[in-house]
């Protein structure tokens, strides 16, 4: 009895100190965060915690002292380079971090709130100068967590999600200037590192941005976006994205503009896996309304698929790791080094295609719509092993290696619009081919020579 005793002794003290050691493991695994995020510019200036039995929360304020070193660390991560103008914008922004977490050893989750808590010293002190109600404001609204982005994390899985929250807010200038911004319901999943994730899919609601000044108003108005990616390496991934509405417009001005799209479809594939490299993308969009001085046009159902397939997979993956460099650091080297590696990806041979480029309806300039045109086309690349000799004495020998298949189907209607402004298109007379309301133009380049619809163009 006394063994068992001290069996469930230890067993319950083990139980008791479980949450104790919990918090020392995390507490460690944070100060060393802590202390890496120093060598990407971000300095700790103020840290709490608040400790109980069960659950620990934390409270870190960070000033971004170092704005090139932390925008070089988030380029390390982008396709792109952050514009360099953005450094002075974050020079001097304090931003503040909410974590919290189970002390249980098992519990595998972290909740982390982060939001600005000022902004650059820069713009800090020419608002001061110049409207100081509004940089008040700005402060206050920072202060009490305005801006705030919300994440759910999975320290073993690395499985996330979170939100940014809602911000409805509206102010009024000095000179009477409105300002409107509204952020709703936006959200967010995925899996792997938060600044480069593998899986990701995000959800907007409504984006808008209006500002009014008399008679004068622009808006910016976005609403219900999807977006999902896959991320497997910079030569294999999936992403697609779904908008239903995206709206701009320009009012009350010498150089009013209306830009409307509606229901837009995109997806984008790329692909090393099987034994050549591929490259996919799809887009569509139902309604596109560009309205302005210079320029007037509505299109209906416009879609474009296009793909390159037959590429050399390891020339692919070359060229893709050389350009996402290239992205990031403008060198004379890697700019040779890419120049290089698409001599070797062109010499391997590879094949364009145009499933699909098409519109259903167009108006030009207010007229009556129009219907469209749609243009399928396949342009092969022979692999030559001789390639970069002979684009280095003529490119002009290279044309032996092109094969271009084009059908382009146009309606009647387009067609006359367009040889009615372009009146040299008239030398295509003898070449029409007539299909119900459409003219058919079957171009071909194949052995260096061009016919269409059959005859040899001269």
């Amino acid at each position: 009895m006394k063994k068992t005793l001290i069996a469930l002794g230890i067993i319950i003290l083990v139980v008791v100190a479980l949450p104790i050691i919990g918090n020392g493991v995390m507490q460690s695994a944070i100060q060393e965060r802590v202390a890496e995020l120093k060598m990407y510019g971000l300095e700790s200036n103020k840290s709490e915690m608040t400790r109980g039995y069960l659950s620990t929360q934390n409270h870190f304020e960070f000033l971004l002292k170092d704005a090139d070193t932390f925008v070089e660390y988030l380029n390390s991560y982008a396709d792109g380079q952050v514009p360099p103008y953005v450094n002075a914008m974050l020079e001097g922004v304090v931003i503040g971090v909410d974590l919290s977490y189970s002390n249980i050893p098992f519990s595998k989750s972290v909740e982390l709130d982060i939001y600005p808590l000022s902004i650059s010293q820069n713009m800090a002190q020419e608002l001061q100068e110049n409207n100081l109600a509004f940089y008040e404001y700005l402060e206050k609204f920072l202060y009490s967590k305005g801006i705030l982005y919300h994440i759910n994390y999975n320290i073993v899985s690395e499985d996330f999600d979170g939100f940014i929250k809602d911000i409805q807010e509206s102010y009024i200038l000095e000179n009477k200037t409105r300002l409107l911004l509204t952020l709703k319901d936006i959200t967010f999943q995925g899996n792997g590192d938060l600044i480069a994730p593998q899986r990701l899919a995000t959800s907007l609601k409504k984006v808008q941005l209006e500002v009014n000044q008399q008679n004068e108003s622009m808006i910016f108005d976005l609403e219900d976006l999807q977006t999902a990616t896959l991320y497997e390496s910079q030569s294999t991934y999936l992403s697609s994205a779904e908008l239903k509405s995206f709206d701009f417009r320009v009012n009350g001005t010498q150089n009013d503009l209306i830009l409307l799209l509606k229901n837009i479809q995109f997806n984008a594939s790329s692909s090393t896996l099987d034994e050549f490299g591929e490259v996919d993308t799809k887009s569509s969009i139902e309604k596109l309304v560009f309205d302005s001085k210079e320029l007037s046009i509505d299109i209906k159902n416009f879609n474009m698929d296009v793909a390159l397939d037959g590429l050399d997979k390891e020339s692919f993956k070359e060229s893709v790791a050389v350009m996402s460099k290239l992205n990031k650091l403008n060198d004379p080297l890697l700019e040779l080094k890419l120049k290089e590696s698409l001599i070797q990806l062109f010499s391997k041979g590879l094949l364009f295609s145009v499933a699909d480029f098409s519109v259903e309806e167009i108006a030009l300039e207010g007229s009556e719509e129009l219907k469209g045109f749609k243009v399928q086309s396949q342009t092969k690349l022979k692999a030559d092993k001789d390639f970069a000799k002979k684009l280095q004495i003529s490119p002009l020998l290279l044309v032996q290696n092109i094969d271009i298949v084009t059908k382009i189907r146009v309606s009647r209607e387009i067609y006359a619009k367009i040889t009615q402004k372009r009146g040299t298109l008239a030398m295509l007379q003898e070449y029409l081919k007539e299909d119900g309301n459409d003219y058919i133009f079957d171009l071909n380049f194949q052995n260096a020579q061009t016919t269409l619809n059959g005859k040899v163009l001269r």
